[in-house]
């Protein structure tokens, strides 16, 4: 289950991302906690601050 977030804190927005169930994936390499970790990481802090600021 994936939760998104947001919170106003004056003129900047907050980003609370919640990734819970990880412990129902398969034991294999790709799935483990660091993987999501790194991929959430990428996403929220540059991923999605250079898709924003095409919008």
């Amino acid at each position: 289950m994936l939760t998104i977030e947001l919170f106003d804190e004056g003129g900047k927005t907050r980003l609370k991302l919640t990734h819970a169930g990880l412990e129902t994936f398969p034991p294999l390499s790709s799935f483990r906690r660091e993987s999501f970790a790194g991929g959430w990481n990428y996403f929220a802090n540059e991923a999605l601050p250079k898709f924003l600021a095409t919008v």
